[in-house]
């Protein structure tokens, strides 16, 4: 071969009509589609009245590969026709071979002399199913070859190029046929029809067939209270082929939900079944009564089998509050958060929805305390509220120059439009004051080696109270520290460590070696003149639980034995002595 390029263009050519022959024309087909290979392969596929006649489906590609496999769908009962255009010269006993494998033999080709008009001159020769042919001089132009399947099945075509010059067959095309005896195309295939939940603003999406997927969209199984759940649902043929039809003629595609819920297709529906011959379309799905929570499943069928059930959730309104989490709120006259809230429907799913605020306070709690603001974190967030996890935080004022304390017989609430309302159980806030005192205390008097103690600090305000959540052990330039010989801090003391529930707790590992010891808890801030408060010493003691004895416990343990055997053999004597 010469080192010009060769390149191919393969073109599928429907012929279920042709008749035996060389140069036997083809008949115009009404419709058509492309199949990209090498630089280019075009395919025509003919329609009569709707009914698929010879090749039914060549599938498109973009790509210029030898190795590229191709699919073509015909009836068993047609013909196909392949043409082979070579775009630059081809030299002398140079080869284009055609070589079928599968249930199809080779039906026509086109003449040795001038194939198909070209210039010059190629060989056509036949060998069971490889048809190859041979340049008697340089020449340009096609290669026409034509098959027909001999029953049902796989067939492969490998198109292939010899170089006379370098006696190298090189693979430049494999196209796969399917012979059927009634073709797939036009028809919605269960494999090829894809479900998804999806937002509303992606109900007029169509799912490609590329993707293959039915993977819901993030949230789309969750609705807030009189909200909606959108399922999107495209039908495809076997090949992957949009289905034009929008009649009854392929069929339907059915949607119905469990009890509770209505759905409609592309609207809202009355019923809990909906259908719709369109095959490529969505569904809404409803409460069927307003405000009561549905919580189910969503059933798609295409003609009348199953091919996707999916679970979804509407809530309805909110019927509890549930209040969790309380902080001891700095009394400082600043808006704090205080606690964690969530709202639920009757059938115990989280509602997405703020809180009204405190019910109204009494003259007693309002002189500690005033509500603050509700703020929900996030403000929107479906997953959590799926998983149960989507909380709301509420806020408080701890006034200042109050006495500082627990406010109890608190309650949160939720004002309807009809300004009916729901309210929490009562639950009860500590105003904290700032550290003044302290103490500290080991879990145990004693350990043995290699056990964990725990060290707990207790703060104390100056009227005896609970400090606020998130005082400090000390500030910069007075740093905390806790010694204890044989035992070592899993985390030293900060100064910037807090208190939670007025306690801050640390841990140790105990040593191997035993004795009485004491442990050093100094929080210099707290340690001053203007406060009653000094370091703290706590005894313990490490024992390793096993009794140890000694020499002289030995020696002594002998010394008790002889001293018996003797008094036991003097008493022998004496009664020996008797007799």
């Amino acid at each position: 071969m010469s080192t010009k390029t060769i390149k191919q263009r393969i073109a599928v050519v429907a012929a279920s009509a042709l008749t035996v022959g060389l140069f036997t024309a083809v008949s115009t087909p009404s419709a058509s589609a492309t199949l990209i290979v090498r630089d280019a392969i075009t395919a025509t596929t003919t329609f009569t009245s709707g009914a698929n006649v010879g090749v039914c489906f060549v599938a498109s590609a973009a790509q210029d590969d030898a190795d590229a496999t191709n699919t073509v769908e015909m009836l068993s009962t047609g013909k196909l026709t392949l043409t082979n255009t070579s775009t630059t010269s081809r030299d002398i006993n140079d080869k284009l071979i055609f070589t079928i494998t599968g249930p199809a033999a080779w039906d026509d080709y086109s003449s040795a002399a001038s194939p198909q008009g070209a210039t010059g001159s190629g060989t056509p020769t036949l060998s069971n199913k490889t048809l190859s042919y041979t340049s008697g001089s340089t020449f340009a132009g096609p290669a026409t070859v034509r098959l027909v399947p001999t029953g049902v099945g796989t067939i492969q075509v490998a198109v292939s190029e010899y170089s006379a010059s370098t006696t190298v067959t090189t693979q430049v095309e494999l196209i796969t046929i399917q012979a059927k005896a009634t073709c797939a195309s036009g028809a919605p295939a269960s494999a090829s029809t894809y479900v998804r939940l999806v937002a509303e603003g992606s109900i007029s999406n169509p799912i490609a067939a590329a993707d293959g997927t039915s993977i819901d969209a993030s949230g789309a199984s969750y609705a807030a209270n009189a909200g909606s759940i959108y399922v999107r649902v495209d039908a495809y043929d076997a090949n992957g082929s949009t289905i034009s039809d929008t009649t009854s003629a392929t069929g339907s595609i059915t949607a119905s939900v469990s009890s509770g819920a209505f759905i409609g297709a592309a609207q809202t529906g009355t019923t809990a079944e909906a259908y719709t011959t369109d095959k490529s379309t969505y569904f809404k799905v409803t409460q069927a009564t307003d405000d009561v929570p549905w919580n189910g499943t969503i059933t798609i069928k295409l003609n009348g089998s199953v091919i996707s059930t999916k679970s979804a959730r509407i809530v309805g309104k909110p019927a509890t509050i549930e209040v969790s989490g309380l902080d001891i709120a700095q009394q400082s006259g600043s808006v704090s958060t205080v606690g964690d809230y969530v709202m639920k429907d009757s059938a115990g799913n989280v509602v997405e929805v703020a809180i009204t605020g405190f019910v109204t306070l009494t003259e007693a709690q309002g002189a500690v305390l005033t509500a603050g603001g509700s703020v929900r974190t996030p403000s929107v967030s479906s997953t959590r509220a799926l998983a149960g996890t989507d909380k709301g935080v509420f806020q408080a004022t701890c006034a200042t120059g109050k006495t500082a304390g627990t406010v109890s017989n608190l309650q949160l609430r939720y004002v309807f439009a009809d300004l009916t309302q729901i309210t929490s159980a009562p639950f009860s806030l500590t105003c904290g004051e700032s550290a003044y005192t302290y103490s500290a205390s080991l879990d145990k008097a004693s350990y043995v080696p290699g056990d964990v103690a725990t060290l707990t600090i207790t703060a104390k305000g100056q009227l005896g109270n609970s400090v606020f959540d998130g005082d400090t052990l000390g500030v910069a330039g007075s740093v905390p520290t806790v010694t204890a010989s044989n035992m070592t801090a899993v985390l030293a003391p900060t100064y910037a460590d807090t208190f939670t529930g007025g306690k801050k707790t640390y841990t140790f590992t105990v040593g191997a070696t035993e004795g009485s010891y004491n442990m050093i808890v100094d929080l210099a801030e707290f340690n001053s003149s203007s406060k009653p408060q000094s370091a703290i010493t706590i005894p313990f003691k490490i024992a390793s639980g096993v009794a140890t004895v000694t020499n002289a416990d030995v020696l002594k343990s002998i010394v008790s034995l002889i001293a018996s055997i003797n008094k036991q053999i003097q008493a022998l004597q004496k009664l020996i002595l008797r007799r």
